[in-house]
C-alpha cells in the first residue's frame, strides 16, 4: 500500500524572522511512518519543522507554511496512494500580511489581521474521492462526550475514513505517551494511554482491518 502521512507543525511568517507555530513535534506522525514501513507498505512523509530525527531511508517532503503543505500534500497525491494519514497541526490562521525585514520592536501594541487557511483533509477528500484519509482531531480539556461529538463532526462533514481523536490538554504536544479514540461511522474504537509505537500499533491495526487487501 502508499501511505502519506503528513506530519509536525507549520510556521506561519508574520515578517522576515517572526512567525506564528505550535508545539507539535511530529513524534506520532513518525511513529506511524516508522509502523507503516514495518509492515511492508511504502511511506513518503510530508514535514513541517520537526527537531526529532528522521531515520534515512525514509522519503520525507519538508514543508514550512501552510500552504506549503496543502500544496505539497495535494501535488504529491497525484502520484498515486492508497492512504493518508494526516497527523500534522496545520495552522488554522496566517497573517494576512507578511511584513518585510524585522518590524521594529521599539513600537507599542501590534495588531495582526489573520486569514483562515483551507482544510488539508476537506480538498483532499475533494480532489481524490478514492483515497482512504485519516485525520487527526486535536482539542485541549474537553469531556470525552465532547471530544468525540467534534471527531464525529470532522469525520461526516469532511467524508472521511476515520478521525484520531487526542486530548492534547491531557497529553501536550511533543509528548512521548498519548491517548486515542478512532471513530469511523458509528463505531469508536479507544486506544488507552501508551508510547506512541504502540498507538501507532493499534491505529495501523484499524486501518488494514478497513482497507481490503489487494
Amino acid at each position: 500500500m502508499r501511505v502519506l502521512i503528513t506530519m509536525g507543525p507549520t510556521r506561519e511568517p508574520i515578517d522576515s524572522i517572526r512567525f506564528i507555530s505550535n508545539a507539535s513535534s511530529g513524534k506520532m506522525g513518525l511513529a506511524l511512518a516508522q509502523e507503516g514501513i514495518r509492515r511492508g507498505h511504502e511511506v513518503m512523509i510530508v514535514s513541517g519543522p520537526v527537531s526529532i530525527k528522521i531515520p534515512d531511508g525514509i522519503k520525507v517532503i519538508g514543508v514550512r507554511t501552510a500552504e506549503e503543505m496543502v500544496n505539497s500534500t495535494l501535488q504529491e497525491l497525484k502520484h498515486g496512494y492508497d492512504l493518508m494519514i494526516s497527523t500534522a497541526a496545520i495552522a488554522d490562521y496566517s497573517p494576512e500580511e507578511l511584513r518585510k525585514g524585522k518590524m521594529d520592536s521599539g513600537k507599542g501594541e501590534i495588531l495582526l489581521r489573520l486569514k483562515r487557511n483551507p482544510k488539508l483533509t476537506k480538498l483532499s477528500r475533494e480532489n481524490f474521492p478514492d483515497l482512504f484519509i485519516v485525520a487527526f482531531k486535536a482539542e485541549f480539556n474537553l469531556s470525552k462526550g465532547k471530544l468525540l461529538e467534534r471527531a464525529r463532526k470532522k469525520l461526516s462533514g469532511e467524508n472521511l475514513n476515520r478521525v484520531v481523536a487526542n486530548d492534547i490538554g491531557r497529553n501536550r504536544f511533543g509528548s512521548d505517551k498519548t491517548e486515542v479514540w478512532i471513530l469511523g461511522g458509528k463505531e469508536v474504537k479507544h486506544v488507552p494511554p501508551a508510547d506512541k509505537s504502540s498507538i501507532a500499533r493499534g491505529i495501523w491495526d484499524e486501518i488494514e482491518s478497513a482497507i481490503p487487501s489487494p
